[in-house]
């Protein structure tokens, strides 16, 4: 089984160009510009870093993966499916826990699937538009729903820099 992204990854990869782009530009164009004050330049700098490592690293590499599983393995890809894949044994996952995202826009399931103790997957309703089918073949291949857990955005925050 294979995961198929919604539109909503496909926005978050084209978004993560144009904050590039408009992070070079306000660089690059306060650096020239000595008319812009010191204070709002910076802030505008680690604005926009700020929301490019976000996107990068949290957004991109951990929730809008690529997920195919094949016999007894399952393979995974950051970056819309672009990054270095990784493989992981089923046999060495200890069981997944879900976890409930809201928003303005709706409620959102998150699966994690753990080995080691870890997270070592983050599957979103929001960027996976099959993801209740994945749910319920992890679930038809004997991995263990461990339960619910609290969303945290804490350990959100921690995940992106693991």
């Amino acid at each position: 089984m294979k995961s198929k992204f919604r539109f909503w990854a496909y926005l978050l990869g084209l978004l993560m160009i144009v904050f590039s782009v408009m992070l070079v530009g306000v660089l690059s164009g306060s650096a020239l510009n000595k008319n812009i004050p010191f204070g709002f330049f910076l802030i505008a700098c680690l604005f926009f870093l700020f929301v490019w490592i976000w996107m990068f690293f949290g957004e991109l590499r951990t929730k809008a993966i690529s997920f195919n599983v094949e016999h007894r393995s399952f393979i995974v890809k950051p970056y819309l499916g672009l990054g270095t894949a990784k493989k992981y044994d089923l046999d060495d996952i200890a069981g997944f826990k879900t976890s409930i995202l809201s928003s303005k826009s709706g409620s959102y399931e998150y699966l994690y699937l753990l080995a080691g103790g870890k997270r070592i997957v983050k599957l979103s309703e929001f960027y996976h538009s099959n993801y209740i089918q994945i749910k319920k073949y992890l679930i038809a291949i004997n991995i263990k729903n461990l339960g619910m857990e609290r969303f945290s955005y804490r350990e959100e925050l921690k995940d992106t820099f693991r």
